[in-house]
């Protein structure tokens, strides 16, 4: 079995038992069918992504680069962390995209539209949005030659802290604050999922909280537990075809 895949699984049954015992939102309606979806969603994109990788890889398009900066280097130390924060500050830029152009919205908006937050709308998202965001990723890797052991290291951190903050786990005080000095946490992601456009357009950053502070798009708040959580126009649950079909029927954004 694939290590991503272990990973994934073990993050999802260890979160849902956890957040389930320190809840931070206690929902009263049934999210079965929420997460359901959600997890479906998760199961489309893998199989997406998986098809368009075997696609690229298969054309031969994108052999490693030899000549980059990164397969350049002589310490694989050096190289290996300035893999890990280059790939990080594009998923920063990526996600900041995603908000800020029309177009990318009506597809990253899937994702928003989740009004009780817990560890499978980590997975909600559209298949245009995870195959879109994975072609620049590939040719950067490319183009600095980044060794696939380092992207691999990168996707394990992001698979497990992103299912963290989307999770619906109340963390003790003191460790948020600890964890906030260095990476994004359900608080400052949950600002990000607000119903207020100012908060929604803030805390983009995947792994390290750093890229929002560098970037002026840091953001936090005193009261999360008021949080609305989701878009406005949006109060539908959506199923997975709603979800799907979402960017294209859609009367605005």
């Amino acid at each position: 079995m694939p290590v991503k895949l272990v990973v994934v699984i073990i993050t999802i049954v260890s979160l849902l038992i956890l957040e389930n015992k320190f809840p931070f939102f206690h929902y009263q309606n049934s999210l079965r069918s929420r997460i359901a979806n959600n997890f479906e969603l998760g199961v489309v994109n893998s199989i997406a992504a998986s098809l368009f990788t075997i696609a690229i890889s298969g054309s031969g398009l994108l052999v490693r680069s030899h000549l980059g900066l990164i397969a350049t280097m002589s310490s694989p130390v050096i190289a290996g962390i300035l893999s890990f924060l280059i790939l990080d500050i594009y998923m920063y830029f990526w996600h900041r995209m995603m908000h800020r152009l029309p177009l990318a919205w009506r597809f990253h908006r899937v994702h928003h539209t989740d009004r009780s937050m817990n560890v499978s709308t980590a997975y909600r998202f559209h298949a245009i949005e995870i195959i879109s965001s994975s072609i620049p990723k590939l040719v950067l890797i490319w183009w600095l030659g980044i060794a696939g052991n380092f992207v691999l290291i990168y996707e394990l951190v992001f698979t497990v802290i992103v299912a963290l903050h989307h999770s619906n786990l109340r963390l003790p005080a003191s460790i948020e604050r600890l964890l906030a000095s260095v990476i994004l946490t359900p608080n400052y992601h949950r600002i990000h999922h607000s119903q207020i456009v100012t908060e929604t357009n803030s805390n983009y950053s995947s792994v390290f909280i750093w890229w929002d502070r560098l970037f002026g798009t840091y953001h936090a708040r005193p009261d999360i537990d008021n949080i609305q959580l989701g878009v406005s126009d949006e109060v539908r649950e959506l199923n997975i075809w709603q979800s799907i079909v979402l960017p294209i029927w859609q009367v605005k954004d």
